[in-house]
């Protein structure tokens, strides 16, 4: 179950429990989060996490008006998963607000703990179907400084440019076009391979392969630009 504190529910979040990032891991993987205020006034929201070198969101913090709700996206960076590392979360924040268009910064300087509602959200890798490893609690990648016991989420999530965050939900779906395209080719090779090929075949096989190596240089570009 997702932790939360004592305090009755401030907002409503939607995963509840787990955030579940669906591998292969070496892109960026895009999960959202809906926030729901069920409230008839203003509240202000923050979000922290263990790993901000594994994270980033969009955005990590803001408002949501009376009985709004709004859509983070939470992105993983491309990262090796270690089995070892301990369980990465995300720390939501929440307190009732004057209004909506405040300064947030100077809003949460002037919070009392006491005020704030809080929860826990776990991260969850789930490995690609060639994997023997099916689940595994999220962690950082190996450059990434051993996370907070449960109750000390301390970092701010970091939050990226509107333009970075389309950007790597294209280079996503790049990377799915790209894993589809490769299966398909894999099956057809496959049932090829019990029969005698055609032309045809060939042709397709050769275009297809031409594909799959433009969209390999896409994201090999786009990642050593900006994580090498």
């Amino acid at each position: 179950m997702m932790s939360y504190n004592k305090k009755p529910d401030m907002l409503s979040l939607e995963p509840r429990e787990s955030l579940d990032f669906e591998g292969p891991f070496n892109r960026s993987v895009c999960k959202s989060l809906i926030i729901e205020n069920p409230n008839n006034k203003c509240v202000a929201f923050k979000l922290k996490t263990t790993s901000p070198r594994s994270f980033s969101v969009r955005p990590n913090l803001g408002t949501v008006g009376p009985n709004a709700k709004i859509t983070v996206d939470v992105f993983m960076h491309p990262m090796i998963p270690d089995v070892g590392q301990k369980q990465d979360k995300f720390l939501v924040q929440a307190a009732f607000a004057s209004g909506c268009d405040i300064d947030m910064q100077e809003f949460w300087k002037e919070q009392k703990p006491e005020d704030i509602w809080e929860a826990k959200i776990k991260c969850v890798l789930v490995q690609d179907k060639s994997s023997d490893l099916q689940l595994r609690q999220a962690g950082g990648a190996s450059a990434t400084p051993e996370p907070k016991p449960e109750d000390e989420i301390e970092f701010d999530a970091e939050e990226i440019t509107q333009q970075e965050a389309q950007l790597l939900k294209q280079v996503s779906m790049l990377e799915d076009e790209r894993l589809t395209l490769k299966e398909e080719l894999a099956m057809m090779h496959d049932q090829a391979a019990m029969r005698q090929s055609k032309p045809t075949g060939k042709d397709y096989f050769k275009f297809a392969s031409c594909v799959l190596t433009i969209l390999a240089a896409i994201l090999g570009a786009y990642y050593g630009k900006h994580y090498l």
